[in-house]
């Protein structure tokens, strides 16, 4: 190979190489615009903000989108189903627990969002022998009062479980206790401060028995 020849091959080749670096270069340019710290840019509408045409391989393409929202949406169904599969001994004492309005036995949205889930959790684990349903009161008004209040605080959160289906239990044990038993130290306050104070006390609890190791096959 003659001096020339080599040298022209040499060129040739640096050419090709500083084409395919423009060429990629030219693909990094084209593709969806980000912002100083990484992150995508959307317009006003939405839209990803792009240097040029749509394409198939940048993070906004339709095809990438769309496998990131059945990434997502696998995510939510493996956590829903993790919920469901729960152990009733990993439940703590606040996920067995729900809240009540001063001098109400309503529930509210979260109180039902937590027993629907307390539920799911009953209801998937045979080594349920039955859930006891607790009801207290805070110490505010008459011990006859609050021992209505808390059955039927006590009642409300029975008939919600097994209207959602819990039926492991043969029979589910309800009772209320009023203000005999509380659970918060409150100094001597205003009315008004005091019933916030005393949040912690109107309160249902739900208390899980279990079958002994040797009856679990048999509860079946």
């Amino acid at each position: 190979m003659t001096y020339l020849s080599a040298k022209t091959l040499l060129l040739t080749g640096l050419i090709f190489v500083g084409s395919v670096g423009m060429a990629h270069a030219e693909a990094e340019y084209y593709d969806v615009v980000r912002s100083t710290d990484g992150q995508i840019v959307h317009s006003t509408n939405g839209n990803c903000v792009r240097t040029h045409w749509l394409t198939d391989q940048d993070f906004c393409a339709p095809k990438r989108v769309a496998q990131a929202t059945v990434s997502q949406r696998q995510e939510t169904r493996k956590v829903t189903q993790q919920q469901k599969t729960r152990a009733p001994a990993q439940l703590t004492q606040e996920e067995r627990t729900v809240y009540f309005q001063f001098d109400r036995a309503a529930l509210l949205p979260e109180a039902k969002d937590r027993l629907n889930t307390l539920a799911n959790v009953l209801k998937s684990n045979e080594s349920v022998k039955e859930a006891k349903i607790v009801g207290y009161t805070d110490r505010i008004g008459s011990v006859s009062y609050n021992e209505r209040l808390s059955q039927k605080r006590a009642e409300t959160v029975r008939d919600y479980l097994i209207a959602n289906g819990y039926t492991n239990a043969r029979v589910t044990e309800t009772r209320w206790v009023g203000k005999s038993e509380p659970s918060t130290n409150c100094p001597a306050e205003a009315r008004s401060q005091l019933i916030v104070c005393l949040q912690n006390d109107r309160r249902v609890e739900a208390e899980i028995e279990y079958f002994p190791e040797e009856q679990k096959t048999d509860a079946r």
